[in-house]
Parts: C-alpha cells; structure tokens; sequence
C-alpha cells in the first residue's frame, strides 16, 4: 500500500520538491532534461523504488543547476574544456545545494552508490583515451572528497594508476594541487571555466617538459619524434583555449600566464618535493593510505616516460565527445526516460506575490471580522464539545465514584472513574480560490434582481474563513487564487503558517484569466505535502469547468490517493464530478453559510 500510495502521488512530491527548491517542475511525457528554468520529469507509474531514488537524485541535480549555474558562458570549441568544467561546476553546485538542503547530500550520494552497484559508474583504465582519463578522475576525485561519495574511492584508486600512466609524474601532482581549491575557491561557473584552464595549461607545460628532457638525452637512433616547430605550438594553444572566435587573445594570454602555474613548474622541476610546493598528495582525503602517490620518490620507477608527449597532448586537447564517458547525469536523463507516447504534460505553476493594497485589505477585514469572530467561536465550540472529557467506568483506576459503590455486594467491578478525551483536529486546509474572468460577471438573485458578481463575496468568504480557521487550535489554512499573472501561475494569498492579519492586503483580486484547475490543484497539492499536520484537506471555489477536466481528474485521485482529502464548492456550479464531497452555491446569500457548515463537517471529522 505504501509503494502504492508513493508511486501514485509521484507528480504531487516532484512539484514539492521543485517548489522547495524554487525551480519549476513539469511531469509528463517521456523526457527527462532542464532548460534552465523548468525541469522535466517522466510521468513514472511504476512502483520501482530504485526510479524514485533516482528521480530525486536528478531533481536535486537539476535543482542546483537552476540556482547556481551561469546557463550564458560559452566554453568554446574544446570538448575537454567543456567536459572538465562540467565535472568541477557539479560538484560546485552540490556543494552549495547541500549548505541549504542538507539532505540532497544523501539524495545524491544514494544514486552514485546505487548506480555503482549496477556497473553504471566505472573506473578508467589505461586503455582509455587520454581525455576520459584526465575527466574520470577530476570528477571521481572531486566527488569522493569534497561531496563524501566515499563509496567512488576504489575507483579513484583505479583511475588514478592510469593517469599515472598516460601523464607526466609532474601532472599528477600539480592536477591534484589544482583539485584541492574546490570548493573554497571556487564562487562561480567562471571561476570553475577559469580553473579548467589552468589545469590545461599546466599539462601542456608539463608534456612540454617532458619533450624537452626526451631531447636532451642522447638520440639512440632515428625514430625520435622530430621538435613541433612555432606552428604545432599555436595549434596546441589554440586547442587548450577552446578558440573559436569567442575567446579574446588577452584571457588566453593569461591564462597561459599565472603566477600560481609559474610555482607549480619550478616545484614539478625539481621532482615534486620542494617545500615550496602548497600541496602534498598525503593530504589528499581520496587517495587511499596504500596509493603510491605516498611516496613522491618511487614514482620514477612506477611511471615511465612518455615517448612521444607531443603526440599524446594533441590526443589529448582533440578529444571529441565520443572520446569522453557520457555525464553522469546526463547518463541518469537516459535511465529515467520512459517509451510513454500521449500523455499529458503537467507544469507545476510558479507562486507569485499578488500586489498588496493594505486599505483595501483593511476595509476587507473589518468588513468580515466580527462575522469570522462568531464563526470561529461557533466552531470552537463544536470542536469543544467533542474533545470535552466524558467520564467512563472502568475496572481499576485511580478514582471511585462513590454513586456505585453500593453496587460492589451485587457483582458490580465497574466502579472506578476514568476520563476520556478525544483528540483536538490536527489539520492542514488548504483553499484555492478561482479568480477566473467569469467569477467577474454580473449574476442575479433567485428574483432575477442584480447582486453584483461573485468575485468580492467569494473573497470575503474566502479571508472569513480563514480566519476562522486561523483561530482554532489544530488547524492550519492557506490561501491560493488562481490563474496569476498567467495560466502558469498562481498568487500566493496566505501561506501555511503565516499570520491571516499580516495578509489582508492580498485579498483585493481583481477577476481575470481562464480556469486552469489541474495546475492550481497541484500546486495547493504540494503546499499541504509541505505541512506537518496529519490530515490533509484541499478546498477548491470555482464558478467554472478546468480548462482540462481529464486531467484535474486525475490529478485529484492522485491527491486523494497521497491522503489529501479534496473538496469542491460549486458558485452556480455543480461540481460533483469532479469532488467526492461537493456543495453547489445556486445564490450568493447562501455562501457563506454553506461554506460555514462544510467547514464545520470537515473539522468534526478530524
């Protein structure tokens, strides 16, 4: 029943969770990706736990993306480059996700274990091309220290034998170096690009290097690769910077010219032992105890030279992306992508701040403050009367009542008094109001005389209630009017929480915009997902049919199948096929009374 009740309410904790985060969220379709403002997930209906775990995982991904990631910089032709700022900017932003949402720490690291498991996450070795290799371990690396995805260090360990490999020794320690400034260093998606670049920068020095040393011992015989003249220099250089008309001569110029990478040759010339160098690869968290990088001297007999570093660099910065594993994540879209063809796409509409107008709010709030006053007390009252204390006789107890005593002789044990008190209502109401346009136009009593239109008497309801709501002890309303500026959005009234006086100014809506129901649903839906109340119930006051009936009716089993309880009030309406429990206003005079007596039923049920 759990996995069911789960797997059902899917889009309701998925909008939840988006909303939490501040990002859009759409369910729907077959797709899972971002665009930089709303992420897509598949309209799963399954009941495998292992998907979940993973949809949350990239929720949490995405989420981050969204918040903290600069979707304008541009990397240049240079898939490496591209590549390796992708690995360190994901860490980046996880780090910082996880300083506001401390659980998508575990989200994520649940999703590289688990993926682990399923030999979806490898380690490189030495057959690999130069450019996964350097890729496979920034990210692995990365990941097992700053983000704790312990469960990645034998496959550092392993990633790590390669680089030693395909690399000069220099560049192995200095990459490491480089490495140990995430995150501190790091503010930005440029300043990742920026250190991506002097990474890059230092390997072409150290293959450099390593071409010099092979020309300075003796020529055994003819096969030693000829000196790259200037040409082949400024190719190579061209390829590190990603040129391609977008990078201006200066950045190259100084990237290729930092004071940091000018230390770290001297250090690597001297074989990585000098005391000026900052880094010591015993310091480094993912490196196991046994990893040969402990021993700087044993590195000339575990590493051999390269033969031919020039040819082995230009290998290396001509990396295509065929040459480099897929994204983790992007791997993850892949897994979560479902064959599912015509199904509804969903978008969880953004809350909007409705613009404030404090004197009308006020004018509002005298208007219905003693009439909410005497429902509340009304109220109170039957809530009262159902959580007074009645006496019971029982058994055993602490106190007897003297008025059975003398039924001791004939048998009688019942004769100890015990009180029993039924629980106060422990419950999240959530009303979402329908400002449509039709809510605007003029209606008429039962005499046909003209009352004005629905929209200001609902409001008035609407904040009444509220605040009726408001005083009793156990309960907890929020308010939501619908459509927002736009069909995908929502105004925020009243929040789950705040105080109804400090919001009267919201209550002043004009009528406008269609009926979108389905997205208002889902967005009250995971507002009340969001409460710490056990009992969950939706209001819905609307004057109209949804703008798509199919789906506000399954989104609504979905609610009730989460265990929110939907309710339906009808202005004109009836909207019993849409809401198991549904009253229909036929004249204005009867809503608040009607609405009162709902309320009423909805918290003895509590």
């Amino acid at each position: 029943m759990k996995n069911r009740t789960l797997h059902n309410a899917f889009p309701i904790v998925a909008a939840a969770i988006g909303n939490r985060f501040g990002v859009k969220v759409s369910v729907g379709g077959d797709k899972a990706e971002t665009d930089g403002q709303t992420i897509w997930l598949p309209a799963y209906e399954g009941d495998d736990p292992d998907y979940q775990d993973v949809a949350w995982g990239l929720l949490a991904h995405e989420a981050a993306h969204i918040r903290y990631s600069d979707f304008s910089l541009r990397y240049g032709s240079s898939v490496l480059r591209r590549r390796l700022c992708g690995a360190i900017e994901d860490v980046r932003i996880e780090h910082e996700l996880a300083k506001d949402f401390p659980g998508t720490r575990l989200t994520i690291r649940t999703v590289i274990e688990k993926m682990i498991v399923k030999g979806d996450f490898v380690a490189s070795n030495i057959e690999d091309h130069p450019a996964n290799i350097l890729y496979s371990f920034v990210l692995k690396n990365l990941r097992a220290r700053v983000l704790g995805q312990t469960a990645l260090l034998p496959l550092v360990a392993q990633t790590e034998v390669a680089l030693k490999a395909k690399f000069p020794k220099g560049a192995v320690t200095r990459v490491k170096g480089l490495l140990s400034e995430v995150p501190q260093g790091l503010q930005s998606e440029s300043d990742c690009l920026h250190l991506t670049d002097r990474i890059l920068t230092m390997i072409e020095q150290e293959f450099e290097q390593q071409r010099q040393r092979n020309q300075a011992q003796p020529a055994a015989d003819e096969d030693t690769p000829p000196e790259p003249d200037d040409t082949d220099q400024a190719a190579l250089s061209a390829v590190l910077n990603g040129s391609n008309g977008s990078d201006s001569e200066d950045d190259m110029e100084h990237d290729q010219r930092l004071p940091a990478d000018n230390d770290d040759e001297q250090s690597s010339e001297s074989g990585g032992n000098d005391d000026s160098n900052p880094e010591n690869p015993d310091d480094d968290p993912a490196t196991p105890s046994g990893s040969s990088t402990s021993n700087p001297q044993g590195e000339d007999e575990e590493i051999a030279e390269i033969a031919d570093p020039m040819g082995v660099l230009q290998t290396l910065l001509s990396a295509g992306d065929s040459d480099i594993e897929q994204d983790f994540f992007e791997s993850l879209k892949s897994a979560l992508s479902l064959a599912v063809e015509n199904v509804s796409e969903l978008l969880m509409p953004s809350g909007h701040e409705p613009a404030m107008d404090d004197r009308a709010g006020a004018f509002l709030l005298r208007k219905v403050q003693s009439e909410s006053g005497k429902i509340r007390a009304a109220l109170q009252g039957l809530v009262q009367s159902q959580t007074l204390s009645h006496s019971q006789h029982a058994c055993r107890g602490r106190r007897m009542d003297g008025k059975r005593l003398h039924r001791l002789p004939l048998g009688e044990t019942k004769v100890f008094q015990r009180k029993q008190t039924k629980p106060a209502p422990n419950t999240a109401i959530h009303l979402l109001l329908d400002k449509s346009e039709s809510m605007g136009y003029q209606v008429t009593d039962s005499q046909g005389q003209p009352i004005g239109s629905r929209m200001p008497i609902a409001m008035e309801a609407t904040l009444a209630l509220a605040m009726a709501f408001e005083g009793i002890p156990g309960v907890n309303p929020g308010v939501t009017a619908f459509p927002g500026s736009h069909d995908d959005s929502v105004f925020r009234l009243l929040e789950h929480g705040q105080r109804v006086n400090t919001r009267t100014g919201a209550f002043s809506l004009a009528a406008t915009g269609s009926t979108p129901m389905t997205e208002a649903i889902w967005f009250g839906a995971a507002s009340l997902l969001r409460c710490r109340e056990p009992r969950k119930v939706l209001m819905v006051m609307t004057d109209g049919q949804p703008n798509d009936t199919l789906s506000t009716l399954e989104l609504l089993q979905r609610c009730r199948d989460s265990g929110i309880e939907t309710v339906g009030v009808g202005l004109g309406l009836d909207v019993s096929h849409l809401f198991p429990v549904a009253i229909t206003i036929n004249d204005l005079s009867e809503l608040r009374a009607q609405l009162f007596e709902l309320s009423k039923s909805l918290l003895l049920a509590a």
